[in-house]
């Protein structure tokens, strides 16, 4: 099982707020700098468990950068905070479905995460 830096990012844009979640993949365990699977979600991290689902929009990948990085955008495109970060253990990697372990400081447990439809996909807390 690989293990893969994940966080968690409160984006704070001109229009409002949302949370960025970025994990690493197989390729980002090999490569450091290898692209990170993301995606917008509009809860933190501390209510996933008891929403037991939570709805996903992929956007494109965020370099490692992002990990650690807070402040400004560039662009005028806002501004980051990390609220939340951690591991991915992963289980399953492939091309639409993915079942990852997390261990955030804000959420523990197994997930399993699937396309819905283009960019759009739904975790799902299994354990």
């Amino acid at each position: 099982m690989l293990r893969v830096p994940t966080a968690l990012l409160l984006h704070t844009t001109p229009d409002g707020c949302h949370y960025d979640w970025l994990i690493g993949t197989p390729e980002h365990g090999a490569d450091p700098e290898a692209g990170l699977w993301t995606a917008r979600v509009n809860h933190p991290s501390g209510t996933w468990r008891s929403l037991g689902r939570l709805d996903l929009t992929v956007i494109d990948p965020h370099r490692s950068v992002y990990l650690d990085y807070q402040g400004p955008i560039s662009g005028g495109r806002g501004h980051v905070r990390r609220v939340d970060q951690g591991v991915a253990v992963i289980h399953l990697w492939r091309v639409g479905l993915v079942v990852l372990d997390i261990r955030m400081q804000h959420f523990q447990g197994r997930l399993e995460i699937g396309e819905v439809a283009t960019k759009s996909w739904r975790a799902r807390i299994i354990g």
